[in-house]
């Protein structure tokens, strides 16, 4: 069984994925980042992502990840405030926790491709 499977399938992860998105275009940190960007095309693809890194055989339609991060200079603090958002909407809708520390680690691995290195700056 795929951690997509055991979260509920693709209709249990719509709602973490909209409100996790949500939650990142009002966030006081990063949310400056989604400034006129299109939610629903985020949606859309983080949707697409997510279930491929929880195991299904989603399509994901996006470009690189690293070809469409890597011009917006993300920091890993910023990277690192994602995860964090992530894990507490997930939570927040009840995903297991071991199925999240899984999803949070692959997602983790991403962090060299779409940061640009750097720390937070003061």
């Amino acid at each position: 069984m795929t951690d997509l499977e055991r979260i509920g399938g693709e209709a249990a992860l719509a709602p973490v994925i909209r409100g996790f998105v949500e939650r990142m275009f009002g966030d006081f940190i990063i949310g400056f980042r989604f400034v006129n960007s299109d939610l629903e095309r985020i949606v859309r693809f983080e949707t697409q992502h997510a279930a491929r890194v929880l195991g299904g055989r989603v399509r994901y339609e996006g470009r690189p990840i690293a070809e469409v991060h890597a011009p917006l200079k993300i920091n890993r603090g910023q990277f690192r405030r994602r995860l964090a958002i992530l894990r507490t909407v997930a939570r927040e809708h009840g995903v297991d926790d071991e199925v999240l520390d899984r999803w949070i680690h692959r997602e983790a691995l991403l962090e060299p491709v779409v940061t640009d290195g750097t720390d937070c700056l003061a």
